[in-house]
């Protein structure tokens, strides 16, 4: 790791002057209107100048002070100084016991970023910035918020990471006895890109990650010798500002990867909701250990107010499953949360963790709420019942993957996302020969005849996505069943267990756009008829769309289905 002798600190400015010279201020004031620097009173300080009595006025010790946002700059008014952990690096450069933190500055000396041979840009540049104060006080308070949010290199960002880092570890291991992370985790901020495409000038990376080693390669990057957390400014955000980000990803690493990782697959087809599960827990222990239910307040502001989690707002599967993992994670974030209120903080953390060591990389939702409800009973039955009636509510317990087929946007919809569908290509492993038709969606739909001898009128759209690119064709099929789910016959390959199945033309209306008709043996009132999508062989894809009308007859030119046997 580079060590850089010199630092670029934050301008002179009235308040940043104002908060290094803070703690050593014995009788000045200050205020964001002083312009002055402050002077530092010294020890055997002589009191008037006729008077021969000499005051000792002690220096405060100020070593490993340091400002940072509490919990991030929307909340707090300004920063809060603290005392940060002893670094164990001789230079004062900030790596300790639990924390490695580098700068990724926008500069060469970065990583290539390859696809194949092809070199399509590289990463900023990974050095450790922040050190103490030059004079030699061993203080860090002269780093400061920068006053431009933009900076892409500031040292602030690498002292709020080290401070939270520490913090969340020491929450962990102090509350819980967990000692998974008794090592010093890399963590990256201030990280930003140059492309080809964008002429070799640096550009943001809106995302914060915890990313096993191996992950790095899906960025085109070198394989690490270890996982690490990775925090990227974008524009004037900066992401690692916020705790409860911080606490979040640190939560994932904590997890790790050996538990609630990718989707699997059951008998109603694909299932992501391990991966949901691990953001839930995510979401849940950062609002735990602040005391707050919501997460992103300032962090996650940049592409939408949408984007920030509340977890006071209660979520059901399968009533609110979206597909995507971050919003399917509310499901268990606002149902851990609620439990917390139900037997209090100490309680349902310590349930809820000694729960999910025992998770395994594909434990389904029904699977680990089983497991809370376990250990929540070797309290007492009372506590049993309580978190088992919570869990219910919340639909973590039994719950099957299919809500109604309604009228649908994505982009009026909550979370502005559409439901996902993936390809055989994207999981590997031989899908694509298992799966001829494409994977089972995350989500089957059903609808419900109004009345006997009406058409069900079908509509979906869909938009190509995945991959570095993103794009694509996309053509979706569909397997239908009457009065229960779309079932994986596991002894056969995982056909479909369905009454019908069709794969309808592009309709005219729109590049990716499907209509089909249900008739028929598929519909009889008072009885659901369930659909599951399925995606076609080649892309990824996005449903931006879908709608339904009832109708007396099939209109020319679409694709029905009776199914008939």
């Amino acid at each position: 790791m580079t060590h850089r002798p010199t630092i670029s600190r934050a301008a002179s400015s009235s308040l940043a002057a104002c908060l290094a010279g803070a703690a050593l201020a014995i009788a000045a004031g200050c205020s964001a209107s002083d312009t002055g620097s402050m002077s530092t009173a010294t020890a055997d300080t002589t009191v008037g100048a006729d008077s021969n009595l000499a005051q000792d006025v002690a220096v405060p010790d100020v070593k490993n002070q340091a400002w940072v946002y509490a919990t991030d700059p929307v909340t707090d008014d300004k920063p809060a100084q603290v005392t940060l952990p002893a670094p164990t690096d001789p230079s004062g450069f900030l790596t300790g016991e639990f924390v490695q933190v580098s700068n990724c500055l926008a500069e060469e000396g970065g990583a290539e970023m390859k696809q194949g041979n092809f070199t399509f840009g590289h990463l900023c540049h990974e050095v450790q910035v922040a050190a103490p104060n030059a004079n030699g006080d061993g203080s860090y308070l002269d780093i400061v918020p920068p006053e431009d949010t933009s900076d892409m290199n500031d040292p602030f960002a690498e002292v709020q990471m080290y401070y939270h880092v520490n913090q969340i570890h020491d929450f962990f291991a102090n509350g819980f006895d967990l000692h998974d992370l008794d090592f010093p985790l890399y963590a990256l901020v201030n990280v930003t890109y140059a492309s080809v495409m964008s002429g070799g000038q640096f550009e943001g990376f809106p995302n914060a990650a915890f990313m096993p080693k191996e992950a790095f390669a899906q960025f085109g990057l070198p394989e690490r010798d270890s996982g690490a957390i990775v925090f990227g400014q974008y524009q004037s955000t900066d992401f690692c500002y916020d705790a409860s980000v911080i606490y979040h990803e640190y939560t994932h690493a904590m997890v790790g990867t050996t538990r609630l990782v990718g989707a699997t697959l059951d008998v109603y087809g694909m299932d992501n909701l391990p991966a949901a599960m691990n953001e839930g827990f995510a979401d849940y222990f950062s609002c735990s250990k602040r005391n707050s239910p919501i997460i992103g307040t300032y962090a996650l502001t940049f592409g939408g107010d949408w984007l920030v989690r509340d977890l006071t707002q209660a979520r059901k599967c399968p009533d609110d499953l979206t597909t995507e993992v971050h919003a399917d994670g509310k499901i268990i974030g606002s149902a851990m949360w609620e439990l917390r209120g139900v037997l209090g903080q100490e309680l349902a953390d310590a349930i809820i963790l000694k729960a999910l060591q025992q998770f395994s990389q594909q434990t389904n939702m029904d699977a680990a709420a089983k497991l809370i409800v376990a250990e929540a009973k070797k309290v007492d039955a009372e506590t049993g019942t309580a978190t088992q009636t919570v869990l219910k509510n919340h639909g973590m317990i039994g719950c099957v993957r299919a809500k109604e087929w309604t009228a649908f946007s994505a982009e009026a919809s909550p979370d502005k996302i559409g439901y996902s569908v993936t390809s055989p290509e994207a999981m590997g492993g031989g899908a694509a020969s298992a799966f001829p038709s494409g994977l089972p969606g995350y989500v089957q739909f059903w609808i419900e005849p109004p009345a006997a001898g009406k058409v069900a009128l079908l509509g979906v759209s869909a938009q190509g996505g995945g991959g570095m690119f993103g794009g694509g064709e996309v053509m979706l099929n569909f397997a239908v069943r009457k009065g229960k789910p779309v079932q994986l016959n596991m002894l056969t390959g995982g056909a479909p267990l369905s009454d019908a199945a069709l794969s309808p033309k592009l309709a005219a209306k729109g590049p990716y756009s499907q209509q089909f008709a249900l008739t028929g043996n598929c519909l009889a009132a008072g009885s659901k008829t369930y659909v599951m999508m399925l995606n076609n062989s080649k892309n990824e894809a996005k449903i931006q769309t879908m709608d339904v009308q009832w109708l007396d007859a099939v209109p020319a030119g679409i694709t029905a289905v009776d199914c008939a046997k």
